[in-house]
């Protein structure tokens, strides 16, 4: 199953819900479920009990955790039986095509990003000042990425007037669905909710200027320079997360491709490490990304119209342009 957060491009009110996407449509779960409740169970609460299960938001979603997942497949599978009445029980519309609604970040605002550093070996050497200055960590290195520079697919990534090197670095994410605490690596994926994509874009002359100084910072926690989604696909769609191809396309040339085969520290490493604080429901980790960002020195960085193309086999596309910040 995939699920986004979504608002209808021509609703009055900008408040988001959950949706599931099936090819080019998306159905709306809180309300699809309390259909089903009235109908099916004959339950006279069920918009309270729908919202109690399937939440609007999506860390409520993901912190319902398997019983809100059976509730949304009971959702989809009864929309589906219902297709010549697609509508909620006070009127509601439970269908829309994808072009009719805005797709914002999966999460808006979780609770932290962890991202990897250097995690794939060809990006560590591209960054490296020669040959030999590679040092590859015993365990993963990385770094704290705050949730108000979280923007959602196709929206616009703010060139900021204070760098002259804006870098693009797409990434497969992991998002956490339970809490843990010291998780061992056989049991990191029960923590797994699904995957999306992040575009880790940093800010490499600031990120040089921190870097002297043993931090990263605003170098990539600018406004923007988060952009996720486009959804999130569950892990019984992805069971094996760490064959999947990664690519970025900057103005339809192809920049980074790799294969999460080949990061240096896999996800059960980075959870098993980084759960030493207390991952929660909606915490994503970015598991870093591939050569070939302009840090290597063979492509140019961004400017402004440059249209960035982040793709993640099984996944999806997650496209956003660069524009000019107003000063």
């Amino acid at each position: 199953m995939k699920v986004a957060t979504y608002v209808p491009r021509a609703a009055q009110s900008p408040k988001a819900g959950i949706g599931a996407i099936l090819d080019d449509t998306v159905i709306d779960l809180t309300y699809a479920y309390a259909r089903y409740l009235r109908t099916v169970e004959a339950e006279l609460r069920a918009y309270e009990l729908a919202a109690a299960r399937i939440p609007r938001d999506m860390v409520g979603f993901l912190q319902g955790g398997q019983r809100a997942v059976d509730a949304a497949n009971r959702a989809i599978q009864h929309v589906q039986a219902s297709a010549t009445d697609a509508t909620g029980i006070s009127g509601e519309r439970l269908v829309y095509d994808l072009e009719d609604v805005r797709l914002l970040a999966p999460i808006p605002r979780p609770g932290k990003i962890l991202g990897a550093g250097k995690n794939y070996l060809d990006h560590a050497r591209e960054g490296a000042a020669g040959p030999g200055d590679v040092e590859i960590q015993p365990f993963p290195r990385g770094f704290v990425k705050v949730s108000s520079a979280v923007i959602g697919p196709d929206d616009p990534v703010i060139l900021p007037h204070v760098t002259g090197q804006l870098d693009y670095e797409v990434e497969l994410a992991v998002v956490i669905g339970k809490p843990g605490r010291y998780i061992s690596k056989t049991r990191a994926y029960d923590y797994v909710a699904g995957y999306t994509i992040l575009n880790d874009i940093s800010a490499r002359d600031i990120q040089a200027a921190e870097s002297k100084y043993g931090n990263h910072m605003i170098a990539k926690n600018m406004d923007t320079l988060s952009p996720m989604g486009p959804w999130i696909v569950l892990k019984d769609e992805i069971p094996d997360p760490m064959q999947l191809d990664v690519r970025m396309f900057i103005n339809g040339e192809l920049r980074q491709h790799a294969s999460t085969a080949s990061l240096i520290h896999d996800i059960p490493t980075m959870i098993e490490r980084w759960s030493w604080g207390t991952l929660e429901p909606g915490d994503v980790i970015a598991t870093g990304t591939p050569a070939g960002v302009a840090l290597g020195g063979k492509y140019p960085y961004l400017r402004a119209g440059d249209l960035m193309e982040c793709v993640v086999e099984k996944v999806g596309t997650l496209s956003n342009r660069v524009v000019p910040e107003a000063v």
